[in-house]
């Protein structure tokens, strides 16, 4: 199993299909640090956000950011952001 894979795996325990709640992963590369980050994000309509960091990659994966986003998204449906 891959480290993506388990991150993806993570995603999934994570992610909960609950009415009002909005769902979405956001992965940050981070400049200064070298690494890239990995969060988990929900919040339901009205309420403040909550992020929980699932995975932090060296900065080896950094050319792979966009297929680490289209592979997210193709196996979890979740909407998948690059900051």
């Amino acid at each position: 199993m891959s480290r993506i894979d388990a991150v993806i795996e993570d995603i999934k325990k994570l992610f909960k299909k609950q009415p009002n709640t909005i769902y979405k992963v956001r992965i940050v590369d981070e400049v200064y640090s070298g690494m890239i980050n990995i969060f988990f994000e929900y919040y339901k309509i009205g309420y403040a956000t909550t992020s929980q960091q699932i995975a932090r990659l060296e900065g080896t994966y950094r050319e792979q950011i966009p297929a680490i986003k289209q592979q997210i998204k193709h196996e979890t449906g979740l909407t998948v952001t690059i900051k």
